[in-house]
């Protein structure tokens, strides 16, 4: 009895001993990969999380990048990579399965990195005056739902869980990956591709990339409360109730897409509005017969490779036919809509919306009559009365023609037309009469390569 006692105790001992290198181990690792990242970042975390069945990872997890300042945290960080083998000893090739949760991630979107998100936002905006996304229309004063547009909804941080997974199967050289993201208040998303590729590869990209075939691929995606969270916002931005927002939105999309000459066919217009309901859904897969590889995608022709692959779309749980629609012209064509400011060519008898038929009229009244002569007698010549155009116009005489109508040319390529507002050393506005109103629009001598005065 006394022997059998003392070898639990020993066998107790081994097991602690075990477990206790097994730690040691997951914590070394750990610090290991902090002080990799502590030129690029401060990596701090609570306690270390080491499973008999080999699941290690981290609790209270915080990375703060060096140049942003702004902490992303997570409750937990989970890696499981087949059993507890793989992290006690290492291994030099990939785990024929990996697995890796990340719990609660937080940043806030006050954070650096969505101020800088912000800050190209703005650029885009600035650059082109005019614009406003086709899906923020009859959104009131908003042009586009972007970080500003997110925290005016009631967002404060982006809180989200995510899972990765992936598969190698060597005997029958194929590699699984897929990625499942839970955003809280706003929608999930999961990413699953297969493909033919050799799992020892993998250690060099280049020949894994090379050699690798995309069999599968499947995206979908369901709305977990931004939509209901949007209509409200824009319902309240434009004061109307949210089925009237909608209403007011399918109506301008359509002649925004009339305008722009984009004709999208009436079952993905009918998709897209599906979509904007709260709690829609939407996948898509493709399955290319032979599946595709890199080759394809760089020398095969556009409109070849997506026959070749094979798409299917569904939005809330029913097929969209795809059958006869012309990708190119439609890409094509969506890619130049959206630039109500930019004018037709002009020539010097151009005259702003409206005022041809006036400038005929003024001509027409301010001609005397004339007396009627013999046929054998020719009148005499009298002079063509002065017509006024758009002449170009330096920058530093506008303040002159304050109230005038204008066309100002931007080095972004977008043209601003209307009225002269403002105008002094450094700058100048226009208002500008719009379907749902006037518009002002502040532009920089900086960014005006040239301006034209209706004179």
């Amino acid at each position: 009895m006394r022997k059998l006692g003392t070898g639990v105790v020993v066998l107790v001992l081994i097991v602690a001993a075990a477990y206790g290198f097994y730690w040691y181990q997951v914590k070394s690792k750990a610090d290991e990969l902090a002080q990799q990242m502590a030129p690029f970042a401060e990596v701090r975390y609570g306690s270390v999380y080491a499973h008999p069945d080999g699941t290690v990872g981290v609790d209270d997890l915080v990375i703060t990048p060096r140049q942003m300042h702004a902490p992303i945290s997570m409750d937990a960080v989970r890696i499981r990579a087949g059993g507890p083998l793989f992290f006690l000893f290492g291994s030099d090739t990939p785990p024929e399965q990996l697995n890796i949760s990340l719990r609660q991630v937080r940043q806030g979107l006050d954070s650096e990195l969505f101020r800088t998100v912000q800050q190209q936002s703005d650029l885009m905006l600035e650059s082109n005056p005019l614009y406003v996304s086709p899906n923020a229309l009859g959104c009131g004063g908003v042009r586009q739902f972007d970080i500003n547009a997110m925290k005016r909804m009631g967002y404060d941080e982006v809180l989200m869980d995510i899972n990765l997974n992936y598969r190698g199967d060597v005997q029958a050289r194929k590699v699984s990956l897929d990625m499942y993201m839970d955003i809280q208040d706003m929608a999930e998303t999961r990413i699953e591709m297969a493909f033919s590729a050799d799992p020892g590869q993998l250690q060099n990209p280049m020949m894994a990339s090379g050699n690798a075939r995309l069999e599968t691929l499947s995206v979908s995606y369901r709305d977990q409360g931004y939509n209901q969270r949007r209509d409200r916002f824009c319902a309240a931005e434009s004061g109307v109730k949210p089925a009237e927002y909608q209403q007011q939105h399918r109506q301008l999309l359509s002649q925004w897409l009339d305008g722009n000459g984009v004709a999208l066919p009436e079952t993905l217009l009918a998709a897209y509005f599906d979509l904007q309901q709260p709690g829609s859904g939407m996948a898509m897969s493709m399955r290319p017969v032979g599946g595709v590889g890199a080759a394809e995608l760089m020398m095969q022709d556009p409109v070849d490779l997506l026959r070749s692959l094979n798409l299917q779309f569904s939005v809330n749980d029913k097929p969209l036919a795809l059958d006869g629609v012309n990708w190119p012209d439609l890409m094509t064509n969506l890619a130049m809509a959206g630039n109500p400011g930019r004018s037709a060519p002009s020539s010097d008898s151009d005259l702003p919306a409206g005022q041809v038929a006036e400038a005929d009229q003024a001509q027409a009244a301010s001609a005397p009559a004339q007396p009627e002569v013999a046929a054998t007698v020719a009148p005499a010549p009298r002079p063509e009365p002065v017509r006024k155009r758009f002449q170009p116009t330096p920058l530093a005489e506008l303040p002159a023609y304050l109230g005038a109508q204008v066309r100002i040319f931007t080095y972004f390529g977008n043209d601003v037309e209307g009225q002269l507002v403002h105008a002094d050393q450094s700058s100048v506005r226009v208002l500008q009469r719009l379907k749902q109103g006037m518009a002002e629009y502040p532009l920089e001598h900086d960014r005006i390569q040239q301006a034209e005065v209706w004179r």
